[in-house]
């Protein structure tokens, strides 16, 4: 019985100490940074949480796939800024995001147009891939800045009439 138990105990030992001898392909290294830097955000005037009311547009402006209609600028100003050099805004992916466009979907129902999406442009007019890229980068000035924005219906296919609501969450980026 004692040899029995010496040799099941040195096998386990054997064993750890096999496993522990296997080689590591690599190392991954996780950076980040917590800063101290904090703005207080309003869109267009509003609050933090505000809504951008885009124009009503025809159908026939969006009769066509891939066509754009009813550009609206808005902003999202930043006040009281405590230090940082600049900033950007990282427009969440969530349940209203098209992942595989990064615009906005339209709600679900029978009072909201089929076929329509928003998409949010930089005020360079480039697409905001919502999710995978922030827009682009402002500077920060006596402790405020202002990031502009498009934001303009998408038709994926020949638009139907409705109504559109959607919304996306967003976060300040300091760098």
């Amino acid at each position: 019985m004692k040899k029995l138990l010496t040799t099941a105990s040195a096998a386990l030992l054997l064993a750890g100490i096999a496993a522990q001898a296997q080689a590591s392909d690599g190392i991954i290294t996780f950076k980040g940074e917590i800063s101290a830097v904090s703005c207080t955000p309003s869109v267009s005037g509003g609050t933090a949480t505000s809504t951008v009311t885009l124009p009503t547009v025809s159908t026939k402006a969006l009769a066509v796939a891939n066509t754009t209609a009813g550009s609206t600028q808005f902003s999202i100003a930043l006040t009281n800024c405590g230090g940082g050099t600049k900033a950007a805004t990282w427009f969440e992916a969530g349940s209203t995001v098209d992942a595989a466009s990064g615009r906005l979907t339209n709600a679900a129902g029978d009072a909201f147009a089929k076929n329509v999406q928003v998409a949010l442009h930089n005020s360079d007019d480039s697409q905001i891939v919502i999710g995978r890229n922030a827009s682009t980068a402002v500077d920060i000035v006596n402790q405020g800045a202002t990031m502009n924005f498009n934001a303009r219906y998408y038709a994926t296919a020949a638009a139907t009439a409705g109504r559109v609501e959607t919304s996306v969450n967003y976060t300040i980026q300091y760098q």
